[in-house]
């Protein structure tokens, strides 16, 4: 079930009514059974498989405790089988074109091979909030002894397909506090459901049009065409991610919940480190918590500091999807982390790069560096593989010759008559990145400024606003989002 859908729409008031119906003890069992309903909406077998892994995880977390003196193995065991299901259906398609792809180099040439495999949704997400738990019991934490608890904190829809990727030491909690209805909380999550849903079906779904349509046809493309796509590219899943992800804490939050921020802004980060602790933030720091940390951190000196970015980065790539061009996107994201690292040091040994780091407009140069590293890496994520990404890196660094009848500099699809969405991209990227330091602005002071006596009145009537415009430029069939894949 989409939160875009009209499905949706319907289902979360019925669900919210009966929560607060009924009494305490028997909302679990509800959320249970609705974040079941949720899923199997899209396919009902799949219900099964999260079924599956639920009870095999609760087993593994109790047996962590029983079994204090052979931890490690119970740990190994429980930890591979969630990568076994995880690997099989995200990576054995691509496994299986790699090995035809090395057999047919050394001439070796046999009917391809693949399996009928569909992606079950979600399965990234809950797998590492599966892993998490069973690391955090072996680490000393009390396993969830009630399995309605665990069920439902792998299951609770709001946060089920696309996360954030929960705690069970945040959320399971919450579920032995009886919820009040709180009216200032549940007209904060309406709020987020209604903007949530305007960045996705009016913003994100319209940047989609001009980049689907990019990269369509990438060989008629010019460079400024290609940093368009990227810097577009940007925003749209920005949009459509903090979309998703501000109707699940809308959601959520109707229900007395609160699930963790994923977004902070991520596009005024002043560093690649900075970014990546204001983008995604769950996943970013599961990998910390889950990879980097364990594989040693920066506790070992230089050169061990940067492999380990390395590997944690190019295992974030994989995780993202089964492709040679998403490792190497996070390969790319691990480089510039690591020359972030490198530039930090130089600046604390060289006094002449210590005062252009400090000097006042440095930091905006710093913040559309970080933009443009991430837009660049982009260029690898988007193409559908690394001969379209090559394609595109090389017309964006003039490495690679421009269409006949076009320059590097100039873009050219913005003069297609097929939609104004094109003629107004480059207005519209300005304006969603001035929006970034008028928020910023407001959020960086907390609490000076005090509420303006208007805003009782404003608020309605800019909600109903967002409300007109979603009805009126909402395309027929809205795409699903674009984490959902991952």
């Amino acid at each position: 079930m989409l939160f875009n859908s009209v499905a949706y729409l319907i289902f979360l008031p019925i669900v919210v009514l009966l929560f607060w119906i009924l009494p305490f003890r028997a909302r679990t069992a509800l959320l249970t059974v609705a974040s079941y309903i949720f899923y199997i909406y899209w396919k009902p077998i799949y219900g099964i498989l999260i079924f599956a892994l639920t009870v095999v995880n609760y087993a593994f977390g109790l047996l962590l405790e029983k079994f204090p003196n052979h931890k490690k193995l119970v740990l190994t065991v429980g930890v591979l089988a969630n990568v076994f299901v995880l690997g099989y259906f995200k990576y054995t398609n691509f496994a299986i074109e790699l090995a035809n792809n090395i057999v047919s180099i050394v001439g070796v040439h046999n009917p391809p091979a693949s399996f009928n495999i569909i992606l079950p949704l979600g399965i990234s997400f809950f797998t590492f909030e599966f892993v998490h738990y069973l690391v955090d019991v072996y680490r000393g934490g009390k396993p969830v002894k009630g399995f309605l608890d665990f069920t439902l904190f792998a299951a609770f829809f709001p946060t089920q397909i696309a996360g954030p990727i929960k705690r069970y030491q945040d959320f399971v909690p919450q579920l032995h506090e009886p919820q009040k209805l709180d009216r200032k909380g549940f007209n904060e999550g309406i709020e987020l459901i209604i903007f949530g849903l305007f960045k996705k079906v009016v913003l994100a779904d319209s940047l989609a049009v001009f980049v689907d349509r990019c990269y369509a046809h990438p060989q008629l493309l010019n460079g400024a065409d290609f940093w368009l796509a990227c810097w577009t590219f940007a925003f749209q899943v920005y949009f459509d991610f903090t979309g998703y992800t501000d109707m699940a804490r809308g959601s959520a939050m109707l229900m007395g919940f609160r699930i963790p921020r994923n977004f902070n802004l991520p596009f005024m980060a002043e560093s690649v480190l900075d970014f990546w602790r204001r983008w995604h933030i769950s996943l970013s720091t599961w990998l910390r918590d889950y990879v980097y940390f364990p594989l040693g951190g920066n506790r070992n000196g230089g050169l061990v500091t940067y492999r380990n970015l390395m590997i944690t980065m190019g295992l974030c790539g994989l995780w993202h999807g089964a492709g040679a061009h998403y490792v190497i996107w996070g390969f790319f994201a691990g480089m510039t982390i690591v020359i972030h690292r490198l530039w930090q040091i130089a600046t604390e040994k060289v006094a002449m790069l210590a005062a252009i780091s400090k000097a006042g407009w440095f930091r905006y140069v710093a913040i559309f560096l970080t933009f443009n590293a991430f837009a660049v890496g982009l260029a690898i994520f988007r193409s559908p593989d690394m001969t379209v990404a090559s394609l595109a890196l090389g017309k964006m660094f003039g490495l690679v010759a421009q269409p006949a009848g076009t320059t590097m500099w100039i873009p050219t699809i913005i003069n297609t008559e097929s939609s104004v969405i094109f003629a107004l991209m480059p207005l519209l990227l300005i304006l969603f990145y001035a929006a970034q330091f008028l928020v910023h602005s407001f959020e960086g002071t907390p609490g000076v400024m005090p509420e303006p006596r208007w805003m009782p009145f404003f608020k309605p009537v800019y909600l109903a606003g967002l409300i007109i415009v979603l009805l009126v430029l909402s395309p027929d069939i809205s795409p699903q989002f674009v984490y959902f894949q991952f």
